[in-house]
């Protein structure tokens, strides 16, 4: 059977999305979407972000934070994490699987909360609510997978 696959929310400040004026035509951008959604490995991301690259030229930041979202979306997965949020001032880890939130919680260099069997909290310093430092915050969590 294929191995089971984990879908990621990420719900962090910032924009993230293939602009107008970096690919221009509708179905190509649909078309690219639909990959990206599908792209399960780091290597595979490299792969998706050299066609870009080859396509259409250096990405602009709002593409290349959603490759970086995307990124982010694989190693959450590794964790079996199903979400991350920021919440005031928390971001908000939500587990499938509470082993192996214990376990991240273990060896993560973050103020990792539990608080219930499917939830995790790491406090955001006062004064770090831009969208760059959210997502770093939440990248500092994870090891990747």
């Amino acid at each position: 059977p294929p191995a089971e696959t984990i879908d990621v929310e990420i719900d962090l400040p910032g924009a993230a999305y293939l602009p107008d004026d970096y690919v221009p035509d509708m179905r190509l951008k649909i078309d690219f979407y639909r990959r990206l959604a599908r792209v399960a490995s780091r290597d595979q991301l490299s792969l998706y972000r050299d066609e870009l690259v080859d396509r259409f030229g250096a990405p602009p930041a709002a593409a290349t934070r959603l490759l970086q979202l995307s990124a982010l979306r694989i190693d959450a997965a590794c964790w079996t994490i199903t979400a991350i949020r920021g919440e005031d001032r928390f971001l908000r880890f939500s587990f499938a699987d509470p082993s192996t939130m214990h376990r991240l919680a273990q060896i993560t260099q973050a103020r990792f909360r539990i608080v219930d069997d499917v939830s995790a909290y790491v406090p955001v310093a006062q004064g770090v609510g831009d969208p760059d430092a959210m997502l770093e915050l939440a990248r500092s969590v994870l090891p990747q997978g």
